[in-house]
């Protein structure tokens, strides 16, 4: 998915990239946070999936399986500790730092302790400063027998965003990092509340 309002010739539009998702345990339900459109997680999940989207459309074209939820990842209307797995796939593009920065919390606030925030996303080293408003990258996503063949774009950020700039964004929240990998431009995170 490509932001609203931005055409395909405005977009730097990065190689192609190849992530293969395992499926993983997971105690309850996964909150998974932008879960619309494709629904990488709850494709992989299923029916343990609550996928929340600000959109309706997003939802409306995700895979049946899901619990699908409108709501403002910035306002989960869930109780504390009401989750042991959060997932962001490539979610996170979408919201400005601010909206980064209360998501991150609302996650902290909504896992239980010891619970795990997985984020996958695209890592932006620096603003692009040429004649594209934006950028896009094609994925072909591997999960159990199924290949997912799409894309994911959004307008620059206004600072990089990195692998860093998210760990930072999640010590700030309270999470500790199990897992912080970079491939290339792929990042993935696995976060715990203590």
């Amino acid at each position: 998915m490509v932001e609203h309002g931005i055409r395909e010739s405005d977009l730097f539009w990065f190689e192609e990239q190849e992530i293969t998702l395992d499926d993983f345990d997971c105690p309850g339900y996964v909150l998974d946070i932008g879960g619309g459109g494709e629904g990488v997680i709850g494709q992989l999940k299923g029916r343990a999936v609550i996928a929340i989207d600000r959109i309706l459309a997003e939802l409306k074209e995700a895979a049946n399986g899901p619990l699908k939820i409108v709501m403002d990842a910035t306002e989960l209307r869930f109780l504390d500790n009401s989750f042991d797995t959060c997932t962001a796939f490539y979610s996170l593009m979408y919201m400005d730092e601010n909206e980064q920065r209360s998501t991150f919390s609302e996650v902290f606030r909504v896992l239980a302790p010891g619970g795990c925030f997985h984020i996958w996303e695209v890592s932006l080293e620096q603003p692009f400063k040429g004649e594209k408003l934006g950028f896009a990258v094609p994925l072909r996503i591997h999960i159990p027998g199924k290949e997912i063949v799409t894309g994911y774009g959004s307008r620059w950020p206004k600072s990089a965003h990195t692998l860093e700039y998210y760990f930072k964004l999640a010590v700030e929240a309270g999470f500790k990092a199990l897992v912080r990998e970079e491939n290339g431009i792929q990042i993935y995170l696995k976060l715990q509340k203590p």
